[in-house]
């Protein structure tokens, strides 16, 4: 009873890590409304028996300012036929089209429109029906962690970049299994400067989210109970109802045994006018949609090649560095996202990737 219990938290657990999985709909109820937020509106209990999607939003939204960019995409689906959360995550750089906008990034999307028009682009991209969102900012994300206790998480290699934000200015982490607080976590899940930027980011984000939903399993979080609610309260927004969120809780409690399936959104460098995007052929990115929700995943993720995100990068003569918004190999400089990050982060880029070759060719 007391898992099933720690289960239900979890999907609020879940979406603060941009930070992101599901079964604290249950406590959201309180969860104040964004400025952006659209209508709340009630599912009824023949769809929740459905699978349910939810976009999770991860944003670095400054105190006082309305305004943002959104960092992290991850589209959040709970099945209570096969007890599978499916996560799939939309790299922020993906080409997408709005009203007035006929070629935008999808992270401007909730500043140039809001956050119903990004719903209604996420669902259209990929093929399925987004009940609401939940968002959630940095500084509620770290102080969640810290009164978890921290999550495990393996690092894959040395990660050091300097931010250049006011707060959490620096990222410095060791390669290898370790305890990460707050502070150490977003740093993780904000880390891009390597040879996939934004795309092997969007991996990091899930392992955080896998690592809050194990953390919430446990059955020493529930006396911390107290003190995380009212966090999430401030922490996070939603536009979903109490009612819907009530009744994603009793699907989630049903759940004896939980399967987490991520997966990032493949495409492939798009140079259009100078600006560098992630583009997604629809039928493509549908088709990758409905086999997450099957528990099919693809390493296929950049122009149709197998990555692993979170490996080195080998590259031989007749296959190069892949080309990804943001990396060294992005021709398009300061119009790209993350450009002058990348440009000081080349030498670690370079120390990443494993050049089987010397420079002429030779061994």
């Amino acid at each position: 009873m007391r898992r099933k219990k720690a289960f239900a938290f979890i999907i609020l657990g879940i979406s603060l890590a941009t930070a992101l999985v599901c079964g604290y709909f249950w406590y959201w109820g309180l969860s104040p409304l964004s400025p952006n937020s659209t209508p709340p509106t009630e599912a009824s209990e023949a769809d929740m028996k459905n699978r349910v999607s939810v976009l999770l939003v991860g944003a670095d939204q400054r105190p006082g300012i309305e305004e943002f960019n959104t960092d992290s995409l991850i589209l959040a689906s709970i099945d209570p036929t096969s007890q599978r959360i499916s996560l799939l995550s939309i790299p922020r750089d993906t080409r997408v089209s709005i009203p007035g906008h006929p070629n935008i990034k999808i992270n401007s999307v909730a500043s140039l429109d809001d956050m119903q028009t990004l719903e209604k682009e996420v669902a259209d991209l990929t093929g399925v029906t987004v009940a609401g969102y939940i968002q959630t900012n940095f500084s509620g994300f770290k102080q969640i962690i810290d009164t978890l206790g921290g999550i495990t998480v393996d690092v894959e290699k040395n990660m050091y970049y300097e931010t250049g934000d006011e707060t959490d200015g620096y990222i410095n982490l060791k390669k290898g299994v370790q305890r990460l607080d707050g502070s150490q976590a977003l740093q993780y899940a904000r880390f891009r400067y390597d040879a996939l930027a934004d795309i092997s980011r969007t991996a990091r984000q899930q392992v955080v989210l896998k690592a809050v939903a194990k953390e919430m399993l446990q059955v020493s979080t529930l006396p911390k109970l107290p003190w995380l609610i009212p966090q999430l309260d401030k922490a996070v927004h939603t536009n979903l109802s109490l009612g819907d969120m009530l009744k994603l809780s009793k699907v989630a409690v049903g759940f004896d045994n939980v399967d987490i399936v991520s997966q990032t959104l493949p495409g492939k460098f798009m140079d259009l006018d100078g600006v560098s995007y992630w583009e997604v052929d629809p039928k493509d990115a549908q088709k990758v949609m409905s086999d997450v929700l099957q528990g099919i995943t693809t390493t296929k993720i950049i122009e149709d090649q197998e990555v692993d995100l979170l490996k080195p990068i080998v590259t031989t003569p007749s296959k190069p560095l892949p080309k990804v918004p943001g990396n060294h190999q992005d021709p398009n400089g300061q119009e790209s996202t993350g450009y002058q990050e990348v440009e000081k982060a080349d030498e670690a880029v370079e120390a990443e990737i494993n050049w089987p070759l010397g420079p002429d060719g030779g061994a």
